[in-house]
């Protein structure tokens, strides 16, 4: 079930972005004689008197076959036919429809889930289990007084223990009156040296509650969230082009839908996220000045544009020996997923 889930996730992500040249194919005017889902043979497959719509036996990846790119070609209508505002257009509506999709996609879950924020009162919501006061304080407790210092906000857990501690160094507990399921208890707690600084701690956290949230600020929220995976993946990008990342560790489309099978089982929420990540790396890993990839093409697009000609044979050989590095690189990145599962 789980490789279900993980397989219709990415099947989603890559039908999304093909639908992008598709239809701005489409909306060109452009011939396109199909539109895959998979690679392989075909295993059904709708004809129309203009598109062939096909899905294909292995369930990675697709296509959207426009015709006329050919340098050759004569197709009445075809894509080098066009002008090369349409073509930069078609070419990068892929990307647009991925990073559409995952703003959608975060959107939905910021917006379903609303906005968690800590409670102002002295509830104790988590009690770190590595600290000496796990064993007397619980979560759900809440906090009334702290050696003779009386508590009624969060913020006065902190500034008291600070005050304490501050007045007698040498202190290692504290004596903490708090209501547990209705009942008043008066208990002698011992306080945790923090690690990272020279202060001791309860070691709590607050109770958080969760509110709803406007379209507004969950529109501003998923941006926020979108432009962040853009930037890691960059960043992820220059580590692997810097050799931080080593080869081992790339993970490809079988790795991928055990990342997403695995996460299926915490929850919808956390498998949308994972839709949106990949959306967006996809949507990236395509903008990349890379010959055969929609970034390559577009460079060769703006060159025309800004009024520099690149012989189209040129081109052509170029796209060639990027596709045939791809398809190595991808047998290589298999390989190694292959080789990660039975290891």
């Amino acid at each position: 079930m789980n490789i279900l889930i993980a397989i219709l996730v990415l099947g989603v992500i890559i039908f999304i972005h093909e639908l992008g040249h598709f239809a701005a194919a489409k909306f060109f005017k452009m011939p396109v004689s199909e539109f895959a889902i998979g690679m392989g043979p075909q295993v059904y497959s709708y004809d129309t008197m203009k598109t062939t719509y096909s899905l294909r036996a292995i369930p990675i990846g697709g296509f959207v076959n426009i015709e006329g790119m050919d340098i050759d070609s004569e197709v009445e209508d075809g894509f080098n036919t066009k002008p090369a505002y349409a073509r930069f257009i078609v070419l990068i509506a892929g990307v647009f429809m991925n990073f559409l999709l995952a703003f959608i996609v975060l959107f939905i879950t910021v917006y379903s889930n609303g906005m968690y924020k800590p409670e102002t009162k002295p509830i104790i919501g988590e009690v770190f289990p590595d600290t000496a006061a796990s064993k007397y304080i619980k979560a759900g407790d809440k906090i009334l007084d702290i050696d003779g210092n009386a508590i009624t906000q969060w913020k006065d857990i902190g500034a008291t223990i600070t005050k304490v501690t501050k007045d007698n160094k040498e202190i290692d507990n504290i004596v903490v009156t708090l209501e547990r399921e209705g009942q008043a208890q008066t208990l002698d707690v011992p306080l945790t040296k923090d690690p990272n600084e020279d202060r001791k701690i309860l070691g709590v956290v607050p109770k958080f509650i969760k509110e709803p949230i406007s379209i507004g600020e969950a529109a501003k929220l998923s941006v926020k969230s979108g432009v962040k995976i853009f930037t890691d993946t960059l960043n992820g990008l220059k580590m692997i082009v810097t050799g931080k990342v080593k080869t081992k560790e790339l993970t490809g489309p079988i790795g991928i839908i055990k990342v997403v099978g695995d996460a299926s089982n915490q929850g919808v929420s956390v498998v949308l996220w994972l839709m949106a990540l990949i959306s967006v790396n996809i949507g990236v890993l395509n903008l990349l000045p890379f010959p055969a990839l929609d970034g390559g093409r577009l460079i060769f697009v703006i060159l025309e544009m800004v009024g520099v000609k690149i012989n189209k044979k040129v081109e052509e050989r170029v796209h060639i020996a990027g596709m045939i590095f791809l398809f190595g690189l991808i047998i290589f990145i298999t390989t190694n997923d292959i080789f990660n599962l039975v290891k």
